[in-house]
């Protein structure tokens, strides 16, 4: 299990954005030992991952290692990897929790996946370029039900390879090194993961990608670096601070209060939070930036509570563990009149961060309803460098209610309109005038 926050567990909403958001991946695109199935190491993974899941009942590995010997004796083919073998075996425990118990967000991660996970969420994108991109249906935002035909680059981050290299902010993404999308998979989404596996290199080396421009198609190469991203950026507007979260990372706390205080110290009477876009992280982070701007009292203790080893999805007050997280002390924007901007793409520890304004009061919402996640995750390291990324919590807002399946529906709906509408700051973007929830947002702060 992952050392680190929340009592030895790292406790993180993402598998990754593209597992979490399923109909929009926007992903920062960013370039063993084989263990026999029937080993006893892979079997006591096995037996001490199914107590977590299976109420301390043990998984039959007389079946396992059988059908795998039947593989190694008799298949078609003569020789399967061993490794690809433990792969499937991985993939299937995560397979049945999806069948069984409907549960989304569960994931098994390769190797690669889960190093990626973890530089994301420290900020870091090794060998990358410095994009973002987003499924298309048609060439607008998809809705529900869509099938994705297009993968879009949604933000091109200023004076980064792909920003120097000449890549525009709504170019359509054809092929990498050569390599077409349509070949990469039967779905947008799996396309997108894949591809930015080609993406990430060694630093110093070029990357070629084909990129659609109107009528134009153009091939341009980005040289890949190291990239250390902010989750945390922010603009007055008069005398509104406008801070953008990109996701909760381990410096997001952190970055928000200093960004706060720099923000009041200019003068600031008001605030906008945008969380449109922001697929979560961790949960001490979303517990961080709400603590900035809600005081603790007797009425208001907890940022969110959350509840695992239930009898079933649907009895939390059955849950063996319950934990709360409480408000810290400290807060810097206690006072300020403030809106949350979100959208179908805020999920996980936004809507926590959401969730938690809300219900006490502290802000009005405002865009569109957001994703609906209301599930933690842990990471469980595997043998083989993989990682099994399990669903061990739902979590509760304050009024005690879940967005599972959802979301949190905002006070004022605003529509974006057109895609690539939304303001984005430090990024390739439109100009703020043209961003119909940032606009509906400054128009209700108008007075403080």
């Amino acid at each position: 299990m992952t050392q680190g926050e929340e009592g030895g567990k790292r406790q993180r909403l993402p598998a990754n954005v593209a597992r979490v958001l399923g109909v929009v991946a926007a992903c920062y695109l960013t370039a063993l030992l084989v263990l026999n199935l029937s080993s006893s190491q892979y079997a006591g993974f096995v037996n001490r991952i199914f107590p977590r899941i299976g109420g301390g009942s043990q998984v039959d590995q007389s079946s396992i290692e059988a059908e795998w010997q039947a593989i190694q004796k008799d298949y078609v083919i003569r020789s399967v990897p061993a490794a690809q073998g433990t792969v499937g075996a991985e993939q299937g425990i995560v397979q049945m929790l999806h069948d069984v118990y409907n549960d989304r967000f569960s994931a098994y991660l390769t190797a690669q996946e889960y190093q990626q996970l973890n530089s994301t969420l420290g900020g870091r994108r090794d060998g990358s370029i410095g994009i973002a991109v987003e499924v298309r249906c048609g060439g607008a935002i998809c809705s529900a039900g869509q099938s994705a035909d297009q993968a879009v680059i949604e933000d091109v981050l200023v004076n980064q390879p792909a920003d120097r290299a000449g890549i525009h902010r709504g170019d359509v993404l054809l092929a990498v090194k050569g390599t077409t999308l349509a070949s990469l998979g039967s779905d947008e989404t799996t396309r997108i993961q894949k591809a930015s596996q080609l993406v990430r290199g060694p630093v110093g080396t070029q990357v070629q990608l084909t990129v659609q421009r109107g009528t134009t198609q153009l091939t341009l190469s980005p040289t890949r670096q190291n990239l250390t991203i902010p989750s945390v950026y922010s603009q007055m507007f008069g005398h509104t601070l406008y801070m953008q979260v990109t996701g909760f990372d381990s410096d997001t706390g952190d970055a928000a209060k200093a960004q706060l205080q720099t923000g009041l110290g200019a003068g600031a009477t008001s605030i906008i939070l945008d969380l449109r876009q922001n697929g979560g992280g961790y949960v001490t982070a979303a517990q961080a930036l709400v603590s900035q701007f809600v005081q603790p009292t007797a009425s208001q203790r907890y940022v969110v509570v959350r509840r695992g080893r239930m009898a079933s999805i649907g009895d939390p007050n059955s849950a063996q563990e319950v934990i709360r997280d409480p408000i810290q002390a400290g807060g810097v924007a206690l006072t300020q009149a403030m809106v949350v901007l979100v959208d179908g793409n805020s999920a996980s520890a936004s809507e926590i961060v959401t969730a938690a304004l809300h219900d006490y009061h502290r802000a009005t919402v405002v865009g569109q309803k957001t994703f609906g996640k209301g599930s933690v995750q842990v990471d469980y390291p595997l043998p083989d460098g993989a990682d099994l990324h399990l669903t061990v919590e739902r979590w509760f807002g304050p009024n005690g209610e879940t967005i599972e399946g959802s979301g949190v529906t905002p006070d004022t709906t605003v529509a974006l309109g057109a895609p690539g509408g939304r303001f984005v700051l430090d990024a390739q973007s439109p100009p703020p005038a043209g961003d119909a929830q940032l606009q509906a947002a400054l128009t209700s702060l108008q007075g403080h």
